[in-house]
């Protein structure tokens, strides 16, 4: 009898205890629990990236000559191999490329038809250039194939073209992302120099065409690109002041939603000018002059390189810093062969590491008082020491 009851008795202990265990648990889950707000992630720091740009690239027979090599190769590197540490270090560069590559069979020449040996790309992504532009008025000089021959040749180069299409599917916008920072660039040409486009195939090279640009900005915008560049081929050659219409097209297409304004075809280099637009600084170049060629009249041997500074940051991107660097091309004479090289005009005096033959001050300071001459003085001389 004892050990019935006994059993029961313990089983209620067990019970009791039990319930009030899950009772415990219960009143501690709905105690308030102090919250602490977590903290917040810090913001991603700034984003920077720098854009370098430069004018006409130009192959006139005697640069042709200049290139051969004495086994019947081309090889143009030593033209650029004083601005390669310059172009080579920006984080994208881009520069006019104002001939055609449309092979040896149609034979080498220059002006005014031209046609350079495809070794000519190479040099310049040896030197660092990323891209180039092709809508300029010697984009037609051998004709459709020529076209489309120095678009897939600049490809198989490494240079992308802008400007120019084989196709219609390829005729679209150029995108270049580096440090985070998205970039698209467009170009256009007033003239392919009386040399017809074909109508039924419009998009080989864009001409200057405020709807069709328009639309081109438009939809660059839609891909979330930070800033846009638009390379514009127009003006008046050997004038070194913008003419009405490079100024009203220029202010017309940052209206329309581009950044910066990279301008050629003068040949001689024209003033930069920061402007503002709807609260945004913008910049227009209107003409960044020869950057190689074998023009030797005053002011054609001389153009700029510009370097331009975007910083991205709380999602917003704009123009930090711009300066330019004016150079100039020195012809000379070597082993019998006439030569070309581009100087950069980085300082006041001649540097004395340049061995090349003819090299004098008085050129050195009136070409670089040329082109100082011509700028605003808030835009600063680059100087690659701090």
């Amino acid at each position: 009898m004892k050990a019935r009851i006994f059993i029961p008795f313990i089983l209620g202990v067990l019970l009791a205890i039990g319930g009030c265990s899950f009772q415990s648990a219960s009143q501690s889950a709905t105690e308030p629990v102090e919250q602490t707000n977590p903290t917040p992630p810090p913001p991603p720091p700034p984003k920077k990236v720098r854009i370098t740009a430069f004018g006409d690239v130009m192959m006139h027979t005697p640069q042709i000559r200049a290139g051969k090599q004495a086994e019947g190769q081309y090889q143009f590197d030593s033209f650029f191999q004083e601005v390669k540490p310059i172009l080579s270090s920006a984080d994208v560069t881009i520069g006019n490329f104002e001939t055609v590559l449309a092979g040896s069979q149609k034979g080498y020449h220059g002006y005014p038809l031209f046609n350079a040996p495809d070794a000519l790309a190479d040099s310049l992504h040896h030197a660092g250039v990323d891209l180039v532009s092709t809508a300029n008025n010697h984009a037609l000089d051998q004709g459709t194939n020529g076209l489309i021959r120095t678009y897939q040749t600049l490809t198989q180069k490494q240079l992308l073209p802008v400007g120019t299409a084989p196709t219609s599917a390829e005729r679209k916008p150029t995108f270049v992302e580096k440090n985070g920072v998205k970039m698209a660039f467009l170009a256009y040409t007033q003239s392919t120099n009386g040399l017809p486009i074909p109508t039924d195939k419009p998009y080989l090279v864009n001409k200057i065409d405020f709807n069709q640009i328009e639309q081109d900005i438009q939809t660059v915008r839609t891909e979330g690109v930070d800033a846009i560049f638009v390379s514009l081929h127009f003006g008046d050659e050997y004038l070194r002041q913008p003419n009405k219409y490079q100024e009203d097209t220029a202010m017309k297409i940052l209206d329309l939603g581009a950044d910066v304004i990279l301008g050629s075809h003068p040949h001689v280099v024209q003033p930069i000018k920061e402007v503002e637009v709807n609260g945004k600084k913008k910049l227009i170049v209107y003409s960044m002059g020869n950057f190689i060629s074998n023009q030797t009249k005053t002011y054609t041997d001389e153009g700029i390189i510009v370097m331009i500074d975007l910083l991205k940051e709380h999602d917003e991107t704009k123009i930090e810093a711009v300066s330019y660097l004016p150079t100039y091309v020195h012809q000379f004479y070597q082993n019998g062969k006439k030569n070309y090289v581009i100087l950069p005009l980085d300082s006041k005096e001649v540097h004395p590491s340049l061995q090349y033959p003819g090299i004098n001050q008085a050129k050195w300071t009136s070409a670089r008082q040329h082109t100082v001459s011509q700028m605003n003085q808030a835009i600063p001389v680059f100087s690659s020491t701090p």
